[in-house]
Protein backbone atom coordinates (compact mmCIF):
# COMPACT_ATOMS: atom_id res chain seq x y z
CA UNK A 1 0.00 0.00 0.00
CA UNK A 2 2.82 2.44 0.83
CA UNK A 3 4.39 1.91 -2.56
CA UNK A 4 1.04 2.64 -4.19
CA UNK A 5 0.85 5.96 -2.36
CA UNK A 6 4.50 6.67 -3.17
CA UNK A 7 3.99 6.13 -6.92
CA UNK A 8 1.02 8.50 -6.99
CA UNK A 9 3.00 11.24 -5.26
CA UNK A 10 6.10 10.56 -7.35
CA UNK A 11 4.11 11.15 -10.52
CA UNK A 12 3.46 14.70 -9.26
CA UNK A 13 6.66 15.67 -7.45
CA UNK A 14 9.57 13.40 -8.56
CA UNK A 15 11.30 13.91 -5.22
CA UNK A 16 12.05 10.77 -3.23
CA UNK A 17 12.34 12.40 0.20
CA UNK A 18 9.11 14.35 -0.17
CA UNK A 19 7.24 11.41 -1.68
CA UNK A 20 8.38 9.06 1.10
CA UNK A 21 7.15 11.56 3.68
CA UNK A 22 3.79 11.94 1.96
CA UNK A 23 3.45 8.18 1.45
CA UNK A 24 4.12 7.57 5.15
CA UNK A 25 1.58 10.23 6.08
CA UNK A 26 -1.05 8.79 3.74
CA UNK A 27 -0.37 5.30 5.07
CA UNK A 28 -0.68 6.52 8.65
CA UNK A 29 -4.14 7.90 7.89
CA UNK A 30 -4.97 4.64 6.14
CA UNK A 31 -3.88 2.74 9.27
CA UNK A 32 -6.12 4.96 11.39
CA UNK A 33 -9.04 3.96 9.18
CA UNK A 34 -7.98 0.32 9.50
CA UNK A 35 -7.70 0.63 13.30
CA UNK A 36 -11.21 2.05 13.57
CA UNK A 37 -12.64 -0.74 11.42
CA UNK A 38 -10.64 -3.33 13.35
CA UNK A 39 -12.00 -2.00 16.63
CA UNK A 40 -15.60 -1.98 15.42
CA UNK A 41 -15.53 -5.32 13.67
CA UNK A 42 -17.24 -8.42 15.00
CA UNK A 43 -14.66 -11.06 15.88
CA UNK A 44 -15.53 -14.32 14.12
CA UNK A 45 -13.87 -17.64 14.84
CA UNK A 46 -13.90 -20.50 12.38
CA UNK A 47 -14.90 -23.98 13.55
CA UNK A 48 -13.91 -25.64 10.27
CA UNK A 49 -11.23 -28.32 10.48
CA UNK A 50 -8.30 -28.68 8.11
CA UNK A 51 -9.75 -31.96 6.76
CA UNK A 52 -13.06 -30.25 6.03
CA UNK A 53 -11.27 -27.37 4.31
CA UNK A 54 -9.29 -29.79 2.15
CA UNK A 55 -12.43 -31.62 1.09
CA UNK A 56 -14.17 -28.38 0.14
CA UNK A 57 -11.30 -27.04 -1.96
CA UNK A 58 -10.58 -30.40 -3.60
CA UNK A 59 -14.22 -30.59 -4.65
CA UNK A 60 -14.49 -27.01 -5.87
CA UNK A 61 -11.11 -26.70 -7.57
CA UNK A 62 -8.51 -29.44 -7.13
CA UNK A 63 -4.82 -28.69 -7.51
CA UNK A 64 -3.72 -28.41 -11.16
CA UNK A 65 -1.02 -30.77 -12.36
CA UNK A 66 2.19 -29.11 -13.43
CA UNK A 67 5.43 -30.79 -14.42
CA UNK A 68 7.78 -28.18 -15.88
CA UNK A 69 10.76 -29.41 -17.86
CA UNK A 70 14.23 -28.39 -16.65
CA UNK A 71 16.84 -28.07 -19.40
CA UNK A 72 19.92 -25.95 -18.74
CA UNK A 73 21.94 -25.54 -21.94
CA UNK A 74 25.60 -24.63 -21.78
CA UNK A 75 26.20 -20.90 -21.44
CA UNK A 76 27.78 -19.21 -24.46
CA UNK A 77 30.58 -17.02 -23.08
CA UNK A 78 30.21 -14.77 -26.12
CA UNK A 79 26.51 -14.13 -25.46
CA UNK A 80 25.74 -11.59 -22.76
CA UNK A 81 21.99 -11.86 -22.56
CA UNK A 82 19.02 -14.03 -23.54
CA UNK A 83 15.67 -12.21 -23.73
CA UNK A 84 12.65 -14.52 -23.46
CA UNK A 85 9.41 -13.24 -25.00
CA UNK A 86 6.28 -15.42 -24.79
CA UNK A 87 3.87 -14.59 -27.60
CA UNK A 88 0.18 -15.31 -27.72
CA UNK A 89 -1.72 -13.20 -30.27
CA UNK A 90 -1.49 -9.37 -30.09
CA UNK A 91 -0.77 -9.33 -33.82
CA UNK A 92 -1.94 -5.71 -33.99
CA UNK A 93 0.85 -4.45 -31.72
CA UNK A 94 3.46 -7.20 -31.96
CA UNK A 95 5.76 -5.46 -34.43
CA UNK A 96 6.14 -2.47 -32.13
CA UNK A 97 7.12 -4.89 -29.38
CA UNK A 98 9.65 -6.73 -31.53
CA UNK A 99 11.22 -3.58 -32.90
CA UNK A 100 11.62 -2.07 -29.43
CA UNK A 101 13.77 -5.10 -28.56
CA UNK A 102 15.78 -5.28 -31.75
CA UNK A 103 16.51 -1.53 -31.89
CA UNK A 104 18.62 -1.58 -28.73
CA UNK A 105 21.47 0.91 -28.56
CA UNK A 106 24.11 -1.37 -27.12
CA UNK A 107 27.24 -3.34 -27.94
CA UNK A 108 26.23 -6.19 -25.64
CA UNK A 109 25.50 -9.39 -27.49
CA UNK A 110 21.94 -10.56 -26.97
CA UNK A 111 19.47 -13.04 -28.40
CA UNK A 112 15.70 -12.51 -28.45
CA UNK A 113 13.89 -15.83 -28.06
CA UNK A 114 10.28 -15.48 -29.21
CA UNK A 115 8.14 -18.42 -28.09
CA UNK A 116 4.81 -18.45 -29.91
CA UNK A 117 2.35 -20.26 -27.68
CA UNK A 118 -0.19 -21.29 -30.33
CA UNK A 119 -1.27 -17.84 -31.52
CA UNK A 120 -4.51 -17.73 -33.51
CA UNK A 121 -4.61 -14.18 -34.88
CA UNK A 122 -1.71 -14.13 -37.34
CA UNK A 123 1.03 -13.34 -34.83
CA UNK A 124 3.02 -16.30 -36.15
CA UNK A 125 3.19 -14.72 -39.61
CA UNK A 126 4.54 -11.51 -38.12
CA UNK A 127 7.21 -13.41 -36.21
CA UNK A 128 8.35 -15.21 -39.36
CA UNK A 129 9.25 -11.85 -40.91
CA UNK A 130 12.14 -11.74 -38.43
CA UNK A 131 13.37 -15.33 -38.73
CA UNK A 132 16.57 -14.28 -40.53
CA UNK A 133 17.45 -11.54 -38.07
CA UNK A 134 20.79 -12.39 -36.38
CA UNK A 135 19.44 -11.63 -32.89
CA UNK A 136 16.19 -13.57 -33.25
CA UNK A 137 15.32 -17.17 -32.40
CA UNK A 138 11.78 -18.37 -33.11
CA UNK A 139 10.09 -21.27 -31.37
CA UNK A 140 6.53 -22.39 -32.09
CA UNK A 141 4.58 -24.62 -29.73
CA UNK A 142 1.05 -25.67 -28.86
CA UNK A 143 -0.78 -23.44 -26.41
CA UNK A 144 0.29 -24.11 -22.83
CA UNK A 145 0.03 -20.69 -21.23
CA UNK A 146 2.52 -17.93 -20.49
CA UNK A 147 4.39 -20.02 -17.90
CA UNK A 148 4.95 -22.85 -20.37
CA UNK A 149 6.15 -20.40 -23.02
CA UNK A 150 8.59 -18.74 -20.63
CA UNK A 151 9.90 -22.15 -19.60
CA UNK A 152 10.56 -23.06 -23.23
CA UNK A 153 12.54 -19.86 -23.62
CA UNK A 154 14.56 -20.56 -20.46
CA UNK A 155 15.28 -24.08 -21.68
CA UNK A 156 16.81 -22.64 -24.86
CA UNK A 157 18.62 -19.64 -23.35
CA UNK A 158 22.41 -19.60 -23.78
CA UNK A 159 23.21 -16.13 -22.44
CA UNK A 160 25.10 -15.33 -19.25
CA UNK A 161 22.10 -13.30 -18.11
CA UNK A 162 18.38 -13.74 -18.62
CA UNK A 163 15.62 -11.19 -19.17
CA UNK A 164 11.84 -11.53 -19.63
CA UNK A 165 9.61 -9.34 -21.73
CA UNK A 166 5.86 -9.64 -22.40
CA UNK A 167 4.68 -9.36 -25.98
CA UNK A 168 2.12 -6.61 -25.29
CA UNK A 169 4.64 -4.29 -23.62
CA UNK A 170 7.35 -1.96 -24.90
CA UNK A 171 10.98 -1.58 -23.78
CA UNK A 172 13.13 1.52 -24.10
CA UNK A 173 16.06 1.36 -26.51
CA UNK A 174 18.57 1.49 -23.63
CA UNK A 175 17.18 -1.27 -21.40
CA UNK A 176 19.88 -3.76 -22.34
CA UNK A 177 22.70 -1.23 -22.01
CA UNK A 178 21.38 0.10 -18.68
CA UNK A 179 20.86 -3.23 -16.97
CA UNK A 180 23.84 -5.11 -18.37
CA UNK A 181 26.30 -2.30 -17.66
CA UNK A 182 25.32 -2.33 -14.00
CA UNK A 183 25.33 -6.13 -13.87
CA UNK A 184 28.85 -6.44 -15.30
CA UNK A 185 30.22 -3.46 -13.42
CA UNK A 186 29.61 -5.12 -10.04
CA UNK A 187 29.17 -8.77 -11.07
CA UNK A 188 25.61 -8.72 -9.74
CA UNK A 189 23.17 -11.62 -9.55
CA UNK A 190 20.25 -9.36 -10.45
CA UNK A 191 19.62 -5.82 -11.62
CA UNK A 192 16.16 -4.25 -11.40
CA UNK A 193 14.96 -1.08 -13.12
CA UNK A 194 11.89 1.12 -12.90
CA UNK A 195 8.88 0.85 -15.19
CA UNK A 196 5.82 2.81 -16.18
CA UNK A 197 2.34 1.43 -15.62
CA UNK A 198 0.52 2.53 -18.77
CA UNK A 199 -3.26 2.33 -18.51
CA UNK A 200 -5.19 2.18 -21.78
CA UNK A 201 -8.85 1.98 -22.71
CA UNK A 202 -10.27 1.71 -26.23
CA UNK A 203 -6.77 2.12 -27.60
CA UNK A 204 -6.13 5.40 -25.77
CA UNK A 205 -3.73 6.00 -22.89
CA UNK A 206 -5.58 7.60 -20.00
CA UNK A 207 -2.98 7.34 -17.23
CA UNK A 208 0.76 6.73 -16.85
CA UNK A 209 1.99 5.89 -13.36
CA UNK A 210 5.80 5.80 -12.94
CA UNK A 211 6.63 2.80 -10.76
CA UNK A 212 9.95 4.19 -9.55
CA UNK A 213 10.74 2.53 -6.25
CA UNK A 214 12.55 4.58 -3.58
CA UNK A 215 16.04 3.64 -2.47
CA UNK A 216 14.77 3.88 1.10
CA UNK A 217 13.29 0.81 2.82
CA UNK A 218 9.84 2.36 2.65
CA UNK A 219 7.88 -0.72 3.70
CA UNK A 220 10.16 -1.23 6.68
CA UNK A 221 10.97 -4.95 6.56
CA UNK A 222 13.38 -5.81 9.37
CA UNK A 223 13.92 -9.55 8.94
CA UNK A 224 16.86 -9.35 6.57
CA UNK A 225 14.40 -9.32 3.68
CA UNK A 226 14.88 -5.77 2.34
CA UNK A 227 14.93 -7.25 -1.16
CA UNK A 228 11.19 -7.77 -0.74
CA UNK A 229 10.78 -4.03 -1.21
CA UNK A 230 11.45 -4.69 -4.90
CA UNK A 231 8.66 -5.66 -7.31
CA UNK A 232 8.16 -9.40 -7.77
CA UNK A 233 7.55 -9.07 -11.49
CA UNK A 234 9.65 -11.13 -13.91
CA UNK A 235 10.35 -8.30 -16.36
CA UNK A 236 12.42 -5.09 -16.08
CA UNK A 237 15.20 -7.21 -14.60
CA UNK A 238 18.26 -9.15 -15.65
CA UNK A 239 19.22 -12.29 -13.75
CA UNK A 240 22.32 -14.44 -13.84
CA UNK A 241 21.30 -17.51 -15.80
CA UNK A 242 22.25 -19.97 -13.04
CA UNK A 243 19.58 -18.52 -10.73
CA UNK A 244 17.09 -20.34 -12.94
CA UNK A 245 18.83 -23.72 -13.10
CA UNK A 246 16.41 -25.21 -10.55
CA UNK A 247 13.52 -22.81 -11.05
CA UNK A 248 10.75 -22.77 -13.63
CA UNK A 249 7.28 -21.31 -13.90
CA UNK A 250 4.38 -23.67 -13.20
CA UNK A 251 2.32 -24.12 -16.39
CA UNK A 252 -1.41 -24.17 -15.92
CA UNK A 253 -1.41 -21.83 -12.92
CA UNK A 254 -2.41 -18.23 -12.51
CA UNK A 255 -0.17 -15.97 -10.38
CA UNK A 256 2.94 -17.67 -11.79
CA UNK A 257 4.98 -14.53 -11.11
CA UNK A 258 4.99 -15.42 -7.39
CA UNK A 259 8.03 -17.58 -8.03
CA UNK A 260 10.21 -14.48 -8.37
CA UNK A 261 9.98 -13.43 -4.73
CA UNK A 262 9.79 -16.97 -3.34
CA UNK A 263 12.37 -18.83 -5.43
CA UNK A 264 14.58 -16.26 -7.16
CA UNK A 265 15.03 -13.49 -4.59
CA UNK A 266 16.23 -15.88 -1.84
CA UNK A 267 19.05 -17.05 -4.14
CA UNK A 268 20.20 -13.51 -4.90
CA UNK A 269 23.28 -12.47 -2.92
CA UNK A 270 23.99 -9.23 -4.81
CA UNK A 271 21.62 -6.92 -6.62
CA UNK A 272 21.04 -3.31 -7.58
CA UNK A 273 18.00 -1.17 -8.23
CA UNK A 274 18.13 1.53 -10.92
CA UNK A 275 15.51 4.25 -10.58
CA UNK A 276 15.33 4.79 -14.32
CA UNK A 277 12.25 3.87 -16.36
CA UNK A 278 13.19 1.44 -19.12
CA UNK A 279 9.99 -0.63 -19.47
CA UNK A 280 6.39 0.27 -20.41
CA UNK A 281 3.94 -2.16 -18.82
CA UNK A 282 0.61 -1.97 -20.65
CA UNK A 283 -2.55 -2.50 -18.63
CA UNK A 284 -5.84 -2.58 -20.52
CA UNK A 285 -9.12 -4.42 -21.09
CA UNK A 286 -7.83 -7.66 -22.59
CA UNK A 287 -4.66 -7.72 -20.53
CA UNK A 288 -4.14 -11.01 -18.65
CA UNK A 289 -3.77 -9.07 -15.39
CA UNK A 290 -7.47 -8.22 -15.57
CA UNK A 291 -8.37 -11.90 -15.92
CA UNK A 292 -6.37 -12.85 -12.85
CA UNK A 293 -8.17 -10.20 -10.80
CA UNK A 294 -11.54 -11.90 -11.37
CA UNK A 295 -12.28 -13.14 -7.84
CA UNK A 296 -15.54 -14.78 -8.96
CA UNK A 297 -13.77 -17.48 -10.98
CA UNK A 298 -12.83 -20.70 -9.25
CA UNK A 299 -9.41 -20.61 -10.87
CA UNK A 300 -8.46 -17.78 -8.52
CA UNK A 301 -7.94 -20.61 -5.97
CA UNK A 302 -4.62 -20.96 -7.79
CA UNK A 303 -3.51 -18.24 -5.35
CA UNK A 304 -3.38 -21.06 -2.78
CA UNK A 305 -2.21 -23.90 -5.00
CA UNK A 306 0.68 -21.94 -6.53
CA UNK A 307 2.15 -21.33 -3.06
CA UNK A 308 1.87 -25.07 -2.38
CA UNK A 309 3.89 -25.79 -5.53
CA UNK A 310 6.39 -23.06 -4.72
CA UNK A 311 7.02 -24.35 -1.20
CA UNK A 312 7.70 -27.84 -2.57
CA UNK A 313 10.28 -26.35 -4.93
CA UNK A 314 11.66 -24.21 -2.11
CA UNK A 315 12.58 -27.38 -0.23
CA UNK A 316 14.05 -29.09 -3.30
CA UNK A 317 16.30 -26.13 -4.03
CA UNK A 318 17.56 -26.29 -0.46
CA UNK A 319 16.51 -22.79 0.61
CA UNK A 320 16.21 -22.05 4.31
CA UNK A 321 13.02 -22.05 6.36
CA UNK A 322 13.61 -18.73 8.11
CA UNK A 323 12.10 -15.40 9.11
CA UNK A 324 12.31 -14.11 5.54
CA UNK A 325 10.19 -16.96 4.24
CA UNK A 326 7.72 -16.60 7.09
CA UNK A 327 7.33 -12.87 6.48
CA UNK A 328 6.79 -13.50 2.78
CA UNK A 329 4.16 -16.13 3.54
CA UNK A 330 2.30 -13.78 5.87
CA UNK A 331 2.17 -11.16 3.15
CA UNK A 332 1.10 -13.54 0.40
CA UNK A 333 -1.47 -15.39 2.48
CA UNK A 334 -3.19 -12.10 3.17
CA UNK A 335 -2.62 -9.21 0.76
CA UNK A 336 -1.98 -11.43 -2.30
CA UNK A 337 -4.52 -14.09 -1.40
CA UNK A 338 -7.83 -12.97 0.09
CA UNK A 339 -8.50 -10.15 -2.45
CA UNK A 340 -8.31 -12.74 -5.24
CA UNK A 341 -10.82 -15.16 -3.67
CA UNK A 342 -13.12 -12.82 -1.74
CA UNK A 343 -16.12 -13.24 -4.05
CA UNK A 344 -16.26 -17.04 -3.87
CA UNK A 345 -18.84 -18.79 -1.69
CA UNK A 346 -18.41 -18.08 2.01
CA UNK A 347 -17.59 -21.68 2.86
CA UNK A 348 -14.88 -21.74 0.17
CA UNK A 349 -13.33 -18.52 1.49
CA UNK A 350 -13.40 -19.94 5.02
CA UNK A 351 -11.77 -23.15 3.79
CA UNK A 352 -9.01 -21.14 2.13
CA UNK A 353 -8.46 -19.25 5.38
CA UNK A 354 -8.09 -22.51 7.30
CA UNK A 355 -5.63 -23.85 4.74
CA UNK A 356 -3.63 -20.60 4.90
CA UNK A 357 -3.44 -20.91 8.68
CA UNK A 358 -2.25 -24.51 8.38
CA UNK A 359 0.34 -23.61 5.75
CA UNK A 360 1.75 -20.76 7.84
CA UNK A 361 1.90 -22.94 10.96
CA UNK A 362 4.10 -25.43 9.07
CA UNK A 363 6.70 -22.71 8.48
CA UNK A 364 6.61 -21.06 11.88
CA UNK A 365 9.64 -18.94 12.67
CA UNK A 366 10.31 -17.39 16.06
CA UNK A 367 12.63 -14.77 14.56
CA UNK A 368 9.95 -12.67 12.84
CA UNK A 369 9.81 -9.16 14.27
CA UNK A 370 9.02 -5.54 13.45
CA UNK A 371 6.48 -6.25 10.73
CA UNK A 372 4.59 -3.29 9.26
CA UNK A 373 1.53 -2.55 11.42
CA UNK A 374 -1.24 -3.99 9.25
CA UNK A 375 0.83 -7.02 8.25
CA UNK A 376 1.41 -7.74 11.93
CA UNK A 377 -2.38 -7.92 12.33
CA UNK A 378 -2.60 -10.30 9.39
CA UNK A 379 0.00 -12.44 11.13
CA UNK A 380 -2.08 -12.32 14.31
CA UNK A 381 -5.20 -13.35 12.40
CA UNK A 382 -3.44 -16.27 10.72
CA UNK A 383 -1.70 -17.47 13.85
CA UNK A 384 -4.89 -17.15 15.89
CA UNK A 385 -8.46 -17.65 14.77
CA UNK A 386 -9.98 -14.40 13.55
CA UNK A 387 -11.21 -14.68 9.98
CA UNK A 388 -12.66 -11.16 9.93
CA UNK A 389 -9.35 -9.62 10.98
CA UNK A 390 -7.67 -11.63 8.20
CA UNK A 391 -10.09 -10.24 5.62
CA UNK A 392 -9.69 -6.69 6.87
CA UNK A 393 -5.91 -6.73 7.17
CA UNK A 394 -5.61 -8.30 3.72
CA UNK A 395 -7.13 -5.19 2.17
CA UNK A 396 -5.19 -2.58 4.13
CA UNK A 397 -1.57 -3.62 3.50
Amino acid sequence: MKHGFYFRFYRMFHNETLCCFLANLAYFLYCVKFFIKKTLRKKVKSTMTVDEACRIIDKVYPQPKSNPEYINPEIDENLDLSIVIPVYNYADILEDNINSILNQKTDYKFEAIFVDDGSTDGAQDILRKYENHPNVRLIFQQNGGIGAARNTGINHANGKYLMFFDCDDIVHDDIVETLMSKAYEQDLDMVVAAHNLVKEKDGEVYEVVPNVYPQKNLIGFKNGDEIMNLPGLPWAKVYKRELWNKVRFFPGYWYEDDIIQFLIFPQVSSYSYISKVVYEYKWYEKNFSHTQNDSKRKKCIDSYWIITEILNSYKKIGLHNDAKLYTLLVRHLSAYYYPFVKDLDDNVVEALYILAKEMLANYKSGDVNNLPYVMSKAKMALEGNDIELWKLSSFYQ
